[in-house]
Parts: C-alpha cells; structure tokens; sequence
C-alpha cells in the first residue's frame, strides 16, 4: 500500500517542555495532521533517549543518585531472562509497556485523544530508540557496549520490537495509521572507526524491529540526524526515511538510485528540512522550501515523476528539540507547519 502523505508535518520526538499537556497542546496546534507524543528529557532523566525504553530489559541497573543506567551482566540472571523471552514469545505487549514514569507525553496524548475531536488527524507517530544507539550507549559493568554482549543485546533489541508493539496496540484503538520512527543518531559512526559493529548486523536488527511493528499493521520510520550509509537504511524493509535535508541534502541525494527503487516499493522520505540544533530564527518559508524543490529536482531528473515524490514525503525537523528552549521549539514547529501547507498548495 502506498501512503499519501503529501508533504505533511510531523516531529522526531523530544520537546524542551516540562509539562506533557502542554506539550500536547503545542503539538497539536501545529501538527494536527500527524501527531506525535512529547518526550519530555528536561522534564526527567528517564525520559532520555537511552533510558526511556529500557523497563523490563534483563540485568538493566538504575542509577537514579547519578542518573544512568547500565547492565550488570555477572551473577546468575537464568530466571530474569527466561521470563523475559516468555514474555516476548507470547507476545505479552502489556509486560513490555512503557509506564508514564518514563513516557507522561504518551499519556498526556492518549488523554488529549479521547478528550478531543480528530477530525484532522490523519497518522498517528510513536518511537523508540533505535538499536545502534541504545546498544552503543548502555555499557556493562566493565564500561564496554552492552552491543558486544549477544545475550543482552538480543534482548535489547526485543525489548525495543515489543515497545514499538506495545504503542501501535494501544494507539490503533483510535482507528489511524500508526508510524513508529527508530531514532538512530549513532547511524552516522556505522563503518567509521569508533564503531566496531558490522553493517549486517545493524540492518538485520533494525529489520528484527521493523518486522514486529510490521506484524502489528505499522508504518515503520528510521529517523538519523547526520549523514550515514543510506543505501544500508533503504534496502531495510522500513517504510519512511527521516534525514537532515537541511544539513545533508546533497549527500543523501548521492543515493537517488536508491531513493527511486525505495519510492518504487512505496516507501517515503521525511525531508527534515526545519534545521534544530543550527536554528537561527532567521530562517524563512521561502528559503526552506527552495531548498526541498532543490531536492524534489534533483530526484526528478534521476526519473523520479514530481507527483511521486509530493505524494510519498513528509516534512519534519532534522532533529528532536527536547535540547532547544520552549521559544524556539514553537518558533520551529510554526516554521514546519508553514513550510508543510506551502509544499501542499
């Protein structure tokens, strides 16, 4: 099935907001088309990237004085994890459910959802973090990446698959398509010499992922801030490719023969053309969607029809905000929602 999406606007994931109604709110107003829940990491350290998913993993240590978390992996955890694949084999999504200790934002929007009409809601968009991050960010007792350690990595990247079914099931109860983005920043060390992590394994994990939110009848999105080996990401089974095109466009469109075979399965690109961590304020409408119709071009002349590439994009930031203050995130989330009803007119 081949998603019309259009050119409308959705986020990453982190907003720089304490409080998830008003997160929502903002969201809303801004986003109404395809809305997301706020990770809120100012809010709580729980609520980071690399501590947000990690409830019910096996030998995963909480460091709450210190705010970290990692694995213990010595001592006999037999009985942890036996019950963990149980769980994972039964397809026991509950047992695998993110608390709103860890994720408030997606209780504020399931609250916000069955409060309010959604008469312009078109998607609904959960995350998690994707495999390479988390792997390469949760170390063991002896300070080395719990991505080296099968037993537990293999569980992690479970972990993370049941996480993604766990917000399809509770968010498909209001009768829209739902996107999950894998939110895999450390995508761009893949290959370089501070990853010691074969490529292979990455794509089969992050299509572990994707087969699950698959299964459950998702749209799955892998989302990477700089730049990385696409043609790795668009020979996964994902269906939305999320990427800086404010700051890599013309590296991504390095991939075009890439990018037409991926258009051609019905995948789609989500330009995060809205820049976030170079934010200046001085950026205009104009300019940003100069930049996407420099893009658009460039995959037409590889042969790509226009109505194509309209019909199966997205726009979006380059990154989350959860860093930014709350002005700038609205100025954002204005300037994105601006940019995305231009490229629909």
């Amino acid at each position: 099935m081949i998603h019309r999406f259009n050119c409308l606007a959705t986020g990453i994931g982190s907003m720089p907001i304490a409080d998830p109604e008003s997160a929502v709110k903002l969201l809303h107003r801004y986003l109404p088309e395809a809305l997301f829940w706020p990770q809120l990491p100012q809010r709580d350290f729980r609520e980071h990237m690399d501590v947000q998913y990690s409830e019910s993993l096996p030998g995963l240590n909480l460091d709450e004085a210190n705010k970290k978390a990692s694995f213990i992996t010595t001592g006999d955890f037999t009985p942890a994890l036996e019950k963990f694949f149980e769980r994972y084999l039964a397809k026991d999504y509950g047992f695998f459910r993110i608390t709103e200790t860890y994720a408030p934002g997606f209780y504020a929007l399931l609250a916000a959802l069955k409060k309010g009409p959604l008469s312009q809601a078109r998607y609904l968009k959960g995350h998690i973090t994707g495999p390479l991050t988390l792997g390469t960010s949760f170390k063991d007792e002896d300070g080395r990446d719990i991505i080296h350690n099968e037993m537990f990595f293999d569980a992690l990247v479970k972990g993370l698959a049941m996480k993604a079914a766990w917000q399809i099931q509770v968010l498909k109860q209001f009768g829209k398509p739902v996107i999950i983005f894998i939110d895999e920043p450390a995508m761009e060390s893949l290959g370089s010499a501070f990853c010691a992590v074969s490529s292979q394994v990455i794509a089969e994990k992050l299509d572990e992922i994707i087969d699950t939110i698959h299964e459950l009848g998702g749209l799955a999105g892998i989302h990477c801030c700089g730049n990385t080996d696409w043609s790795l990401i668009f020979h996964t089974k994902v269906d939305i490719v999320n990427f800086d095109a404010f700051g890599y466009m013309e590296k991504v469109m390095l991939y075009s023969g890439d990018i037409k075979k991926f258009f051609g399965r019905g995948g789609a690109l989500a330009w995060g053309v809205v820049p976030t961590g170079a934010f200046t304020g001085n950026e205009t409408v104009d300019l940003l969607v100069s930049k996407l119709a420099a893009g658009f071009r460039h995959l037409e002349l590889e042969g790509i029809d226009r109505q194509t590439i309209r019909r199966q994009s997205l726009i979006t930031p380059s990154c989350g905000m959860g860093s930014l203050t709350p002005d700038k995130a609205e100025a954002i989330l204005k300037l994105l929602s601006e940019v995305s009803a231009r490229m629909q007119e």
